[in-house]
């Protein structure tokens, strides 16, 4: 019995839908740009925001355009991924004629905070923007201290009225600022205001004025917060006693050794640790002493700490110890000292770092972030030991989810050479992340891997949506598209 004619007609089109020539008609400059209009679409929920990170993150001249775009846009998230995005290309950092032109202040403290935090500021900017008479007390005070922290001159009457500021972060740092030029009447008038804190938030205050004094370099601070620490045996003693040993060494151990003889319990002894580890040269080896008597990761890390700072020890067994225990920042703290190491004590940490992921069921986000890190430092180390555990689990195991996570994020000339060595026998994911490491480095693509390429920014390379978005722009820039496919990323 013949089919009827509808049927026959919808088999016909199905079979066009499956039939080699409309599998061609893929079109990778379409997804391309379909992919990167998610990055420049405002979102609610902010998603726009990784999607543009991811971008940022390539340090691309040629994504000018794009970010200047996004200065246009209505939405003030994708302005400061757009003002970000323009700084972060420009060897002199953020403009301070771009950030008048953002207009609201209220708008304008966002990104001067933001790019603060990332350096993106350079002292002719902050001058000019200390110039402004709308620049108010909050911007007033951590500009004239990121002038400090860079060891540039500044003049107190660039803060204003900010030590006189009712908001008590503001008046605090300002009133610290002026200790700096042996000012010591707004920090007696800050401290009397500081009296009338409930206990909490005083705690919270001073701890907050110590991380501010370590960071900006406000040595003056040092033993004012120490005085008014005091007799605390919570954060605010500890960030005052951070800052003490950063820029007043002397006054610094005094403290962290007076805290550890007057408090003997291990959160306490375990907290007097870390301080003591991060402090280099300001506490001595045998300072670690007071520690090693509790025994526990109390004296783990004063083995740690007085091997590092004895001539001629090899100190990689006691760091592997911390790397094992429990303590994240602890953990975090001996895989970054690994680049004191002898060169083979430093691989042996490294691989060791990597490769106990291997023996943990259920490794967390810190074993990961700690593989990671050991990667960033093995990339141009011992590339061929990583390409061997990459290969030997093709790609599937926790170890070179690690390596190809880290191959990704470092985005140099070495890891374009690594990513090289390990290509063509790794899973899909795999390739497709090598490929976008390469594309990042490289002048030119063949056609094979620009036909790739497209293919992995369309989506079809199982990578996760930032890696996408590189690859998406990675594409055009590859292909000569760019230009022509930027009218349609304007913000929306």
């Amino acid at each position: 019995m013949p089919a009827p004619r509808a049927a026959l007609l919808l088999i016909a089109a199905l079979a066009g839908l499956l039939s080699p020539a409309h599998a061609q008609r893929f079109d990778p400059t379409e997804a391309a740009i379909l992919a990167l209009r998610q990055a420049v679409t405002f979102s609610e929920s902010g998603s726009q925001h990784p999607r543009l990170v991811a971008l940022r993150s390539l340090r691309d001249p040629s994504l000018r355009p794009l970010f200047e775009g996004l200065l246009q846009a209505e939405a003030a998230p994708l302005r400061l991924d757009g003002f970000l995005g323009m700084a972060e290309l420009d060897p002199e950092g953020a403009s301070a004629s771009r950030l008048r032109a953002l207009g609201d202040p209220a708008f304008r403290t966002v990104v001067i905070t933001e790019c603060l935090g990332l350096n993106l500021l350079k002292p002719a900017a902050i001058r000019e923007i200390l110039a402004w008479t709308d620049t108010g007390a909050y911007d007033r005070s951590l500009l004239v201290a990121e002038l400090n922290r860079l060891g540039e001159p500044w003049e107190p009457e660039m803060l204003g009225d900010a030590s006189s500021s009712n908001t008590a972060e503001v008046a605090g740092l300002a009133a610290m600022l002026m200790l700096e030029r042996k000012d010591e009447a707004p920090w007696q008038a800050f401290l009397s205001k500081v009296k009338g804190l409930l206990d909490q938030d005083r705690v919270l205050l001073l701890r907050q004025l110590g991380d501010a004094a370590r960071h900006y370099r406000l040595a003056a601070a040092c033993e004012p917060l120490l005085a008014a620490t005091a007799g605390s045996g919570s954060i605010d003693r500890v960030a005052a006693i951070a800052a003490a040993l950063k820029w007043r060494p002397e006054a610094g151990r005094a403290a962290v050794l007076e805290l550890a003889r007057s408090d003997r319990s291990l959160r306490n002894l375990m907290q007097c640790g870390l301080l003591m580890l991060a402090a280099d040269d300001a506490v001595q080896a045998e300072d670690f002493e007071i520690l090693r008597a509790e025994g526990g990761l109390p004296a783990a890390m004063a083995d740690a700490g007085a091997a590092l700072r004895t001539p001629g020890t090899d100190a990689g067994p006691a760091l592997a110890v911390l790397l094992e225990s429990a303590n994240a920042a602890a953990s975090e703290w001996a895989v970054r000292q690994a680049e004191r190491l002898e060169p083979a004590a430093r691989e042996a940490l490294l691989l060791r770092t990597l490769d106990r992921l291997q023996t943990l069921e259920r490794p967390s986000m810190h074993d990961k972030l700690l593989a990671a890190l050991a990667v960033q430092q093995l990339i141009p180390l011992n590339p061929a030991a990583l390409s061997e555990r990459v290969r030997g689990a093709q790609g599937q195991s926790d170890v070179s989810e690690a390596i190809l996570a880290a191959m990704c994020d470092l985005g140099t000339p070495e890891s374009a050479a690594f990513a090289r060595m390990i290509r063509g026998k790794l899973p899909q994911k795999g390739e497709s992340m090598a490929l976008v490491t390469i594309a990042r480095t490289s002048e030119g693509l063949g056609a094979v891997e620009l036909r790739e390429l497209g293919r992995v920014g369309g989506g079809g390379g199982r990578v996760d949506e930032p890696i996408q978005m590189q690859a998406a722009w990675l594409f055009l820039k590859h292909s000569k598209s760019a230009e022509k496919a930027l009218p349609r990323l304007a913000p929306r």
